[in-house]
């Protein structure tokens, strides 16, 4: 009984501990305080900023070419007003961007999707192929649609399914 009582009271400790690490960080971080370390090399009691936090976001300019900009935005579909396609220029960090589509006409709304699950895709722009890779919300196995663009201007944008049976056209928003 005294065993598990000790190791009962040493768990406890534990996981004080770990709540209290926590929310001295979630303070420093809402306070805006930078964390501090002490530099082996400065005299004692001397404090300097971390300048490689792993919460500082550090964006590196030229790893991933820009997303075809008359492609990013909101696109609806003539022949079905409730279908909507956005591509955004959010890289995924594997060569791609990530887009999302709905059907109101299905009763599916943008607010019904899950962040990169069912309705979300990656795609990619290659000349005149458009490439789309559709995910899903419990597995991350892409399922591809390729189009042929048509035609394609900042506000109009016809794209034909590689297997020639269908052209959809969609309009900016």
């Amino acid at each position: 009984m005294k065993k598990q009582t000790i190791t009962l009271l040493i768990c406890l400790a534990m996981v004080a501990a770990a709540v209290g690490a926590a929310l001295w960080l979630r303070h420093n971080e809402e306070t805006g305080e930078p964390p501090v370390q002490k530099n082996e090399e400065s005299p004692e009691g001397e404090e300097i900023e971390n300048e490689h936090s792993t919460n500082i976001v550090t964006y590196f300019v030229g790893e991933m070419p820009p997303a075809d900009p008359l492609m990013v935005g909101k696109w609806k579909n003539m022949d079905n007003h409730g279908w909507y396609k956005v591509y955004y220029d959010d890289d995924d960090g594997e060569g791609h961007y990530w887009g999302k589509e709905w059907d109101e006409s299905d009763e599916v709304f943008e607010e019904d999707l899950s962040f990169h699950g069912n309705g979300w895709f990656r795609w990619t722009k290659s000349n005149d192929t458009l490439y789309e890779y559709s995910t899903m919300d419990f597995r991350d196995v892409p399922i591809a649609h390729i189009y042929t663009i048509k035609a394609f201007d900042s506000l109009n944008i016809s794209m034909a399914e590689t297997n020639k049976r269908s052209t959809y056209y969609f309009v900016k928003e």
